[in-house]
């Protein structure tokens, strides 16, 4: 049964949108990005039905399924019956990277967590319950994500803290002393756990920083921390040039922090609107019974928000609707709609199911051409090739498949044809590499000085990177010029370099022995 009130959630909610929406048109510059609002689309269908389902343990049980589906394929993989879903770790669940597994199974095993205090009585479901606990918890620590960790810790710790209150149960001093401690111990302890890993992120906070205050109120607009972020962070290098970060540096297109990306982004502005949601949601919430695993389970996606990337995973994405429009309000904060709001929420809800299906159908669409490039069929890659280029604006919407679409032109078509297409790449989602690449087409067309300029931000950009260095060198060599050659190729052999691999020593070798050809000559 539809519910014909709105809370302070729902009040927080459409005003924030109202905000955002007229901020983009502003900062947007001429730039519709369509898939951006079809994956708002989706956000709040998600929210509206958790919002009016009458049985919101539903959604909840709907989690843990998945919950349990991912554990399953994760074991799978981890026993090798299945291949994960990227080169390096083997075991990923449906995601491509552990993190947002581990991630994903904290928040459902928060929810298990919490239907398993609420059983009173001692039974095979009870029983069942602690058996999937179990395995969740196994999974989330073989994932080797800390902030997963740390996320099913507070979650979990969050739901024992209510059930204590509900009894008329306080901690005592020495126990909040003691928590703070274990916090404390247990923080340091992720720290330098993979310390080379965390010093990674605060580089990338500190450089966020430098975004953030530079534009500290109104921030730099949605979807502008990926096509800035690079070149603060080659500007920060080129003025810490024995940062001892260097080593750590790497392509980055989010900030491990959904906090920091929304200060970078919409600035102090749009942080205010987001914390007072958030404030409102835990502090108005209703406490009774399973209605506390939703705020429970939405501070688990919060505290894991401070040190990953959800808002770039659809599944961990669609969560915060489905748990935020959970969440029961008390009755003294929402107010009654009449007749009328309620025939404009339905005509809302219907241009939202619209724009979705229809964004999604065009992504897949999108993508599947995308990857017709690289198919063995030359028939259809030319009809990708042709579709792609009528879709170049819809490309500039989906930073991943735009670099892929980059990264085929280059080696599949002359400098004077793919340079366009690489030039509009570097200022969506620029990278090293693609400013490498780049720079070769401009090295191509002989137009040097523009080579050198993308050489030069290239290795600002990634520092541990001996690729620009090498390309650098080797375009002085070819002019000629001794002495920028010899002072490319110093910088080049004294690079501390993140990985060495066979390229990296080919590139080395052969560097080193132009220099002895030229001390000959």
């Amino acid at each position: 049964m539809l519910r014909n009130q709105l809370n302070i959630i729902d009040i927080l909610l459409l005003s924030y949108t109202a905000i955002t929406g007229f901020y983009f048109c502003l900062t947007s510059k001429n730039e519709f990005n369509f898939f951006e609002i079809t994956q708002w689309s989706a956000f709040f269908l998600c929210y509206c039905i958790a919002r009016k389902i009458s049985q919101k343990q539903w959604c909840l049980w709907g989690i843990v399924l998945l919950g349990i589906i991912e554990a399953t394929i994760a074991i799978c993989q981890k026993a090798h019956w299945i291949d994960s879903f990227h080169s390096t770790f083997n075991m990923t669940g449906t995601f491509t990277n552990p993190g947002p597994l581990g991630g994903f199974l904290a928040i459902a095993m928060t929810i298990i967590f919490g239907f398993y205090l609420e059983y009173q009585e001692h039974s095979w479901t009870k029983l069942l319950l602690l058996f999937i606990i179990v395995l969740l918890l196994a999974i989330i620590i073989l994932t080797d994500s800390r902030a997963s960790w740390l996320a099913a810790l507070f979650g979990t710790g969050y739901l024992i803290f209510l059930k204590k209150k509900e009894h008329g149960n306080s901690l005592s001093n020495i126990s909040k002393v003691g928590i703070i401690i274990f916090v404390l111990l247990f923080s340091a302890f992720a720290y330098y756990y993979k310390k080379n890993s965390a010093n990674g992120r605060l580089l990338i906070w500190r450089v966020s920083s430098e975004m953030l205050a530079d534009a500290p109120l109104m921030g730099k607009g949605i979807g502008n921390f990926k096509k800035e972020y690079m070149h603060y962070q080659a500007r920060y290098f080129k003025s810490h040039p024995h940062s001892s970060y260097a080593t750590l540096a790497d392509n980055t297109t989010y900030p491990y922090n959904e906090f920091l990306l929304i200060g970078v982004e919409q600035g102090m502005v749009g942080l205010i609107f987001i914390l007072c949601i958030i404030v409102s949601a835990l502090k108005y919430a209703s406490y009774q019974n399973y209605h506390k695993i939703y705020p429970s389970s939405f501070i688990t996606l919060l505290i894991f928000s401070l040190f990953s990337y959800p808002s770039n995973v659809v599944l961990l994405w669609l969560l915060v609707p489905l748990l935020l429009g959970g969440i029961q309000c008390k009755k003294s904060r929402s107010i009654s709609t009449s007749y009328k709001f309620q025939l404009v929420e339905w005509f809302v809800y219907i241009c939202f199911l619209t724009q979705f299906f229809w964004g999604s159908y065009r992504y897949y669409e999108l993508k599947n051409n995308v990857k017709k490039l690289y198919s063995l069929s030359p028939q259809e890659s030319k009809k990708a090739k042709i579709y792609l280029e009528k879709s170049r604006t819809e490309l500039q919407s989906t930073p991943r498949l735009l670099d892929v679409y980059a990264q085929y032109y280059y080696q599949n078509f002359p400098p004077s044809v793919s340079l366009s297409v690489l030039k509009q790449a570097t200022s969506i989602i620029p990278s090293s590499e693609l400013y490498c690449h780049l720079g070769d087409s401009y090295k191509k067309l002989n137009q040097m000085d523009e080579a050198v300029v993308c050489y030069t931000l290239a290795s600002e950009m990634v520092p541990n990177r001996i690729q620009p260095k090498y390309k650098l060198f080797c375009l002085y060599r070819d002019r000629k010029d001794t002495i920028q050659m010899k002072k490319a190729a110093f910088e080049a052999l004294h690079i501390k370099v993140k990985v060495m691999n066979t390229k990296t020593l080919r590139m080395r070798g052969e560097i080193k022995s132009s220099l002895k050809l030229t001390d000959i000559n």
